[in-house]
C-alpha cells in the first residue's frame, strides 16, 4: 500500500484488493502463483516443498541445539568449572546485538579460509549456501544465549529453597535432585520462555538465509534480482508462522519424552 516513486510516498490501499484477488484466484485455479529469481520465472508450487524442508531443518535443528545446550549446561553441568566459563563467555557475547553476531561469524569464516583454505560459506549471490551444519550453528547463537541465561537463572533461584536443601540433607544424589525437583520446577518457565526463543530464531532467520545464501522460505520475499512480489512474500511468510508453530510442537514433545524416559521412569 505505501512506496515511494521519484522521491515521493505513495499510498495506494486499492493495491492490497487487487493482489489479494489475484492470490484467491490462484488458488481457486489449483495454483500458488509465480515469482521471479532474477530473471526465471518460477512456479511457487514447484519450490515451496524443498524451500520449506530447509528451512524447517535450519529451524528445527538450531532451536535442539539451543534447548540440549541450555538444558545440559544449566542444569546438569552447573557446578562443573567448564560450564561456568562457557556461562560468562556467553554472558559477554549476550551484550553484542545477533545480526552482529552473524555478520562477525562471515567474517571469521572468510579468515578461516584464507588462513585453511577451507571454505565454510558460500557469498557470491549465484551459489547456495556451502554446507548446512555452519548456518545452522550461527542461527542457534541468540536462543542457546536467551535459554541458558533463562535456565541458569531459575537454577540459581531454586536451589536455595528448602526442599532443595532436605533432599540433598537426606543423602539423595545430585542428578535425582536435578532431574526430579530442579528440572521439574525449571520446566515451566523453559516452556514459557521457549516461545520467545523461536522468536529470536525466526528473526536472525531472515538474516541467515539471506546472507549465507541458504536455500529456504525467505527467498520467496528477498528474491535476489527481483522486486517485491506479493503472492511470494505471502506465501514465504505464511510458511514460517506455520513452521514456528510446528518446530514449537515438536520441542515440547522432545521435552514431554526427555520427561517420560529420565524423569519418570
Amino acid at each position: 500500500m505505501l512506496y515511494t516513486h521519484k522521491e515521493e510516498v505513495v499510498f495506494e490501499p486499492e493495491r492490497v484488493v487487487s493482489r489479494v484477488v489475484y492470490l484467491i484466484e490462484k488458488f481457486t485455479e489449483g495454483s500458488l502463483g509465480t515469482y521471479y529469481l532474477g530473471v526465471n520465472e518460477r512456479e511457487i508450487a514447484e519450490d515451496i516443498l524443498p524451500f520449506t524442508l530447509s528451512s524447517f531443518e535450519l529451524l528445527f535443528c538450531s532451536i535442539m541445539i539451543s534447548v540440549i545446550i541450555s538444558i545440559l549446561l544449566g542444569l546438569f553441568m552447573h557446578r562443573n568449572r567448564l560450564s561456568r566459563i562457557v556461562q560468562r563467555v556467553l554472558d559477554i557475547i549476550s551484550m553484542v546485538p545477533d545480526f552482529i553476531l552473524i555478520l562477525f561469524s562471515i567474517v571469521l569464516a572468510i579468515g578461516f579460509y584464507k588462513l585453511t583454505n577451507i571454505r565454510l560459506i558460500t557469498l557470491s549471490p549465484t551459489s547456495d549456501a556451502a554446507n548446512n551444519w555452519f548456518p545452522t550453528a550461527v542461527l542457534a547463537l541468540g536462543p542457546t544465549i536467551f535459554l541458558v541465561k533463562v535456565v541458569v537463572l531459575k537454577y540459581a533461584e531454586i536451589a536455595g529453597e528448602d526442599y532443595i536443601k532436605t533432599a540433598l540433607a537426606k543423602g539423595l544424589k545430585l542428578r535425582h535432585v536435578q532431574l526430579h525437583h530442579v528440572y521439574k520446577n525449571i520446566k515451566p518457565f523453559l516452556l514459557a520462555d521457549l516461545k520467545k526463543a523461536i522468536a529470536i530464531t525466526v528473526a536472525n532467520l531472515f538474516i541467515v538465509e539471506y546472507s549465507l545464501n541458504v536455500v529456504g522460505l525467505t527467498r520467496f520475499i528477498f528474491t535476489k534480482g527481483g522486486g517485491y512480489q506479493f503472492n511470494s512474500s505471502v506465501m514465504g511468510l505464511m510458511g514460517i508462522i506455520l513452521l514456528s508453530i510446528f518446530v514449537y510442537v515438536l520441542v515440547r514433545l522432545f521435552l514431554y519424552l526427555f520427561e517420560r524416559t529420565l524423569v519418570y521412569r
